[in-house]
């Protein structure tokens, strides 16, 4: 804060001391000396003296004496026109926020909704994960199986050779061993049979296991992309609702505020208008009689005037208020 010269400083407090004057008075409060002293040590933090803070009290009532003289014999505003202009506005003002109120619970229920969809979708992606995994552990564990039954031929056909090898030794020996000879070829026949059949159906097994694996894959795998695209678009359309919902929740806010920044400034109009009518009462208090039927007319007038200008505003409220959805 740039420092100030002391002729400027001592200029703003007695500039100071008539604002919070006027602040005290505006708000019903008595004009003392510590009050005012008090509110420019916390605002501006200067400790004001007290001689001048007594001076300027007394040049503040010098000039606003008249002015609340005046103030006080003239006429007010008719009581039944302030409450009734009370009663039409806090009407209003009820409705609106009922209103507000019920929209805020409808979307924080779309909400929980959306939420709850949003967690469901995301179970079942989850579950099916896992189903995808489980298969595939089951794909691991039959093709470990394959492997086994891999070594189990691979082992079988080692001893076929095996028994080839000793047919052929035992091929040189006598007629005595033709007999063996034939029960060894018989058995490696059988074995060759069933080794064959073996693989064969294996092989038919495995071929069928993997294609069906393969469809149950593609079909996890669509239907996991069906499913992510359908509530990723929910959830776009649903969030994309709540933004309009809340920017209509807004605009609305922002109506009512203009609304009500014009009844202020009406009222101030009307205040301005009773101030002037003030000035002409005392200029023509010779014509009693006369300004008394004037004034009669011109509260008729302003009655009128405020009781229009309130239904006109009603109107407007109806308007900009969307209609409740039961």
């Amino acid at each position: 804060m740039p420092k100030q010269s002391p002729s400027a400083q001592l200029k703003s407090t007695r500039q100071w001391v008539h604002d919070y004057a006027a602040r005290l008075l505006e708000h019903g409060e008595e004009v003392r000396q510590s009050a005012i002293r008090e509110l420019i040590a916390a605002e501006h933090g200067i400790t004001a003296s007290p001689n001048l803070v007594a001076d300027e009290i007394k040049k503040f009532w010098a000039k606003a004496g008249p002015t609340l003289s005046a103030r006080l014999r003239r006429p007010g505003i008719p009581d039944d026109v302030s409450e009734s202009f009370d009663n039409i506005w806090d009407v209003a003002l009820n409705a609106a926020v009922a209103g507000h109120e019920a929209e805020r619970f409808q979307l924080q229920q779309q909400v929980d909704l959306a939420l709850a969809s949003a967690v469901t979708a995301r179970a079942n992606e989850e579950a099916a994960i896992d189903r995808f995994f489980g298969q595939t552990r089951e794909i691991e564990g039959l093709r470990s199986d394959k492997a086994s039954l891999i070594e189990q031929l691979q082992a079988k056909d080692a001893e076929r050779k095996n028994l080839t090898s000793r047919l052929k030794e035992t091929s040189d020996n006598a007629a005595a061993q033709q007999a063996v000879q034939l029960r060894l070829q018989g058995l490696i026949d059988r074995l060759q049979d069933q080794l064959t059949d073996l693989r064969t159906s294996s092989q038919r097994e495995l071929t069928a296991l993997a294609e069906s694996h393969q469809n149950e894959l593609v079909k996890t795998q669509d239907f996991l992309m069906r499913e992510t695209a359908r509530v990723r678009d929910e959830e776009r359309t649903k969030t994309e609702k709540l933004s309009k919902e809340l920017e209509r929740e807004r605009n609305e806010k922002d109506q009512l505020r203009q609304l009500r920044s014009k009844a202020s400034d009406e009222t101030s109009q009307l205040r301005g208008r009773l101030e002037a009518t003030d000035r002409s009462l005392e200029k023509l208090e010779q014509q009693n009689t006369q300004l008394s039927e004037q004034i009669d007319k011109l509260q008729t007038a302003l009655f009128e005037s405020v009781r229009t200008q309130v239904a006109r505003d009603q109107k407007k409220q109806t308007a900009l208020t969307p209609p409740i959805n039961t």
